[in-house]
């Protein structure tokens, strides 16, 4: 990521990111009780901004979390944090706390809410595809905190690591009647016999935007994505297996466990569909600027 200096929005003021402080009584620093996004910055505007900004305001409704600003202030300030750290093409993170408060786990609903909006390079992608482990990381189906994006990440950190140790690139996280919901940062979809499935979000995963943006292309190409439970044994007899995120885009999956999976044309289409969108997102961020 190119840049000259580093710098944060914490609490809508733009400071130096290694001078950022946050209190130590803050319930996101304590306990993990806040929400975030992460969003792909590509030509210098954020790619799907209200999308995930209507994620973000329903995430802060579900966990009664007041939201410091309004999705117009946080954009404008994401703008100026893009141009000051001149980072065109780059992953930025809005981070909502509910700030600092008394020890304990209830709240009083008056603490002053942190927020904190800092840039990141976008992770390098290979050519290649992915491989996936299945983990012993366990959600419960139908759990409403799974279809957040909150700041307690656990599972997904012991689900990352769960891969590492199985040397694969990432882990996927079964509920608790045995379906599979996610990676430890992506969404899961698999193709039999030209048909895309995915699971749903009440088997407990997150709503990815890119998995949003991933079902209205496959319909524009003419395909259904249909949203069903999955058993890990299904996704061993797929014709194909790929995965979606803010950060990475759709990436296929090249294996899973020892099962090894061929390339296939509509997980390319679907990629070209994508690449299509940035571009045009590129276009429309130049005439914005003029430039």
């Amino acid at each position: 990521m190119e840049q000259t200096n580093s710098y944060a929005l914490l609490n809508g003021q733009i400071i130096l990111k290694d001078k950022a402080t946050i209190s130590p009584n803050d319930r996101g620093f304590i306990y993990g009780d806040g929400i975030y996004e992460t969003i792909r910055i590509h030509h210098g505007k954020p790619f799907l901004w209200e999308w995930h900004m209507t994620r973000l305001i329903e995430g802060a409704k579900t966990i009664n979390l007041k939201v410091p600003l309004t999705p117009l202030e946080f954009s404008e300030k994401t703008k100026e944090l893009i141009k000051l750290n001149r980072s065109s093409n780059c992953i930025a993170r809005l981070t909502i706390t509910r700030g600092p408060g008394k020890r304990g786990y209830d709240f009083t609903g008056d603490e002053p809410p942190t927020s904190l909006i800092s840039l990141y390079e976008i992770p390098k992608i290979e050519k290649k595809g992915i491989s996936l482990s299945i983990t012993n990381i366990r959600v419960a189906a139908g759990d409403i905190l799974t279809s957040i994006k909150s700041n307690n990440k656990l599972g997904s950190v012991m689900a990352k690591r769960f891969a590492k140790e199985k040397n694969t690139d990432d882990g996927l996280i079964i509920n608790s009647e045995g379906n599979i919901t996610e990676t430890s940062s992506a969404n899961v979809f698999y193709i039999k016999d030209e048909a895309i499935r995915t699971p749903p979000i009440n088997d407990g995963l997150l709503p990815g935007v890119t998995r949003r943006l991933v079902i209205a292309l496959a319909s524009r190409l003419g395909k259904t994505v249909e949203e069903e439970s999955i058993k890990p044994k299904q996704l061993e007899k797929a014709d194909a297996i790929f995965v979606t995120s803010a950060a990475t885009g759709i990436r296929n999956v090249e294996r899973i466990e020892a099962t090894k999976l061929p390339s296939n044309k509509l997980v390319n289409d679907l990629k070209n569909a994508y690449e299509n969108e940035l571009t045009k997102h590129a276009i429309l961020a130049a005439k914005s600027t003029g430039t």
